[in-house]
């Protein structure tokens, strides 16, 4: 491979570098990546790592022109830890843009820094909304989406094209199922569905039993959440036999693929909402995982941390292009103007708030070459972070919360 790579995993104070700098004197161009790689997140920094070397190895004579140069740092999953790589990679490392972070919690974290900071960064998974909203920053875009931003269509396609009235909504109680919930109603409510009941339940629940037993009556059950919690309320709803009463819709993460080997053949027909399917077949979306499978193994599967830190790799090195080693400001403004017309998930462009506006698929579980994958049956095309609603009123509303926007969709809030 003709690129540079390096992984560092040290922390120093931070020096704050003014938002007009140079990018560097000895004229190499330093892009650092942030995720976790250790710890209980490493799966979604691993895939993140992944699809960053794909697209080096396919941009390294682009990389050698521009003589740019790689580094990784673990996050290890952690909020402060993410703040010390980050003020690492400037007083230290002479980074010149950042790549991450993933997570929602060191997302946010490293939104902070980076308005202190000024340094370009391209944020490839983290979905907190208000990263490229209400706390947004000109120096920082996003290359992935937001908790709200599938939902929006599932919510729609939940309504208008299943049919449904009211829905059970059982998910972990946080932020980003608080995020994806509001999505969903905000679209649902005003496509004819009637009310939405929430029940939260703590982050690491095992033991659905009494959730379950007193599951109150719907047209469907919608688990918003994912990982181990998601596995075994799947499991437990079977066992219950609940899935012959009402249909298990899932959260955009719930149906990972993953999971779906645990989950088996009961998986087969789940729906789900995401900007990323690994059954797409459009001939970027082709190419990548055949290239990814090629480097990482024929078992490794590319998801959606792998795509979204490809395409923020790649919206990096096009914007030093188009600054041509110029201010910093110049590398901003470039991010900022960035489409990815031939991205593996579809075509997108950056909003004028730097989030995405793309495609969001509704998923459904199919048996694939013997393997259990999400595969489009629906497409919406051109949906953005603030759904079908304008962005200044979204804005100036409430943000979603465990009990907010109404479970009742003939709340005066959906007039």
């Amino acid at each position: 491979m003709k690129y540079a790579k390096s992984l560092m995993l040290g922390s120093v104070s931070a020096l704050t570098l003014a938002s007009g700098a140079q990018l560097q004197a000895d004229d190499t161009i330093r892009i650092g990546v942030v995720g976790p790689t250790t710890g209980v997140f490493s799966f979604f920094g691993e895939q993140q790592r992944m699809g960053v070397e794909l697209a080096m190895e396919q941009l390294s004579d682009r990389l050698d022109e521009r003589n740019i140069e790689v580094e990784f740092y673990d996050s290890q999953g952690d909020a402060e830890t993410t703040v010390d790589r980050l003020r690492a990679m400037e007083s230290r490392d002479d980074v010149d843009l950042v790549i991450g972070p993933v997570l929602g919690g060191t997302g946010l974290a490293g939104l902070e820094w980076a308005q202190g900071s000024g340094m370009p960064m391209v944020i490839s998974y983290s979905a907190p909304e208000d990263i490229t909203m209400r706390n947004r920053v000109e120096n920082v875009v996003r290359a992935g989406w937001t908790g709200a931003q599938p939902m929006f269509a599932f919510g729609r396609y939940v309504a208008e094209e299943l049919g449904h009235k009211r829905i059970v909504m059982v998910g972990q109680d946080y932020s980003f199922p608080y995020n994806q919930a509001g999505g969903f109603l905000k679209t649902f409510c005003r496509a004819g569905g009637e009310s939405v009941e929430r029940i939260w339940h703590p982050t690491g629940t095992s033991d659905y039993s009494s959730i379950l037993a007193t599951l109150p009556e719907g047209d469907a059950v919608l688990y918003n959440g994912a990982g181990s919690d998601g596995l075994a309320f799947f499991q437990q709803y079977h066992d219950f036999g609940l899935d012959a009463r009402m249909p298990l819709l899932g959260g955009s993460n719930f149906f990972a693929v993953g999971d779906l080997p645990e989950m088996g053949e009961a998986a087969l027909g789940g729906l789900s909402a995401l900007q990323y399917a690994e059954g797409l077949e459009n001939d970027n979306f082709v190419a990548f995982r055949d290239a990814f499978r090629e480097m990482h193994g024929d078992d490794t599967m590319p998801l959606a941390p792998a795509e979204h830190g490809y395409v923020a790799f790649e919206m990096a090195v096009k914007a030093i292009e188009s600054a041509d080693g110029a201010e910093r400001k110049a590398v901003i403004a470039a991010l900022r103007e960035s489409e990815m017309p031939d991205a593996p998930r579809g075509p997108f462009h950056l909003d004028d708030y730097g989030n995405p506006v793309q495609n969001i698929y509704i998923n459904e579980v199919q048996e694939v070459d013997g393997r259990l994958v999400n595969v489009p049956i629906e497409t919406y095309s051109d949906v953005s972070q603030f759904g079908p609603f304008d962005p200044e009123e979204y804005l100036a509303g409430e943000p979603d919360s465990r009990d907010f926007p109404p479970g009742d969709c003939s709340d005066p809030y959906y007039d």
